[in-house]
């Protein structure tokens, strides 16, 4: 009999490999998740020592969140993690994606080092790996995307394109121009201003789209080239990302702030967050508790 803490298996591992993503995985009743999501939402109110104060910008609420703290380390992530990235895992960052009635889709993507083109970063990336981003053999970061409300093809459902991993389609070092007054894609963003194969139709590939139960999770490489469908229903769609690496990265090792969407943060509050087993290199400061003095759990071995 499986349990909802267990690690992957044999035959979703080799899925993972395969396609770039695998799930979705239950985590907390539907029900339980929007009453969770309801208790994030007035804690980051009345938080008194906020990461930064970007309404724009919504990345890294697990470090002053108590409830997103405890979220990003629970046993069924990481255990599942685990499966994927090995012992030693951190948490390095986690954004926060609402998506209203009426709002854009996000245009397809592919990144791995968070190279983010308006950026000051364009040429210094947030992350620098231990081993060369070709080697297929390591696995070095993955992400975990978890709905909040339902996630359905009309209120703007993640999508993926299978197999997409294995190659580069867009050039994530490329600078991107905003556009406010574009409401077709992100933020004013058009993704396709990457792409390396201007011919190349991402519609006609493989795509997937992952609808989800409120309360699942899927796991993906940020390299699966991904992205979501318009909102063009009445329900806002809640989702929230958390991002995991392994050690021996270096966490915007030449970068102190960001400049996206129209808005700036200082990254002098950034910390990472040891969820399993050790750190053995000490590249990165690591957090023991959020901002807020809210204890993170680390998951052992055997949970």
């Amino acid at each position: 009999m499986t349990s909802l803490t267990d690690g992957l298996t044999a035959e979703q591992i080799q899925f993972f490999k395969d396609n770039g993503y695998v799930g979705p995985f239950d985590l907390y009743e539907p029900g339980e998740a929007q009453q969770i999501w309801s208790k994030a939402m007035i804690e980051m109110a009345l938080s008194k020592n906020k990461p930064h104060n970007s309404t724009i910008i919504n990345y890294d609420r697990h470090l002053d969140c108590d409830t997103l703290s405890e979220h990003i380390s629970r046993p069924e992530i990481v255990n599942k993690l685990r499966s994927l990235l090995g012992e030693d895992i951190i948490c390095w960052k986690s954004n926060i994606f609402q998506k209203p009635p009426g709002s854009a889709g996000t245009g397809w993507h592919q990144v791995e080092k968070y190279i983010v083109g308006e950026t000051t970063t364009a040429a210094t990336p947030s992350l620098s790996f231990a081993f060369d981003r070709d080697d297929d053999t390591v696995l070095q970061d993955v992400s975990v995307w978890t709905a909040f409300s339902p996630a359905r093809r009309e209120n703007g459902c993640l999508r993926f394109i299978r197999g997409s991993q294995k190659r580069w389609f867009y050039d994530e070092a490329r600078r991107l121009t905003k556009n406010p007054e574009r409401k077709t894609d992100f933020f004013g963003y058009d993704y396709s201003e990457l792409q390396l194969d201007p011919d190349w139709d991402p519609e006609k590939d493989d795509v997937v789209e992952m609808e989800m139960e409120p309360g699942q999770f899927v796991l993906f490489v940020e390299k699966c080239v991904h992205g979501s469908l318009p909102n063009v229903s009445d329900q806002t769609r809640l989702g929230y990302a958390s991002r995991y690496v392994i050690p021996q990265t270096k966490v915007y090792e030449h970068v102190d702030r960001l400049v996206e969407f129209g808005d700036e943060i200082s990254l002098d509050y950034h910390g990472c967050v040891l969820v399993s087993g050790e750190d053995r290199y000490g590249h990165n400061r690591i957090y023991t508790e959020n901002l807020n003095g809210f204890a993170f759990k680390r998951v052992a071995a055997d949970a």
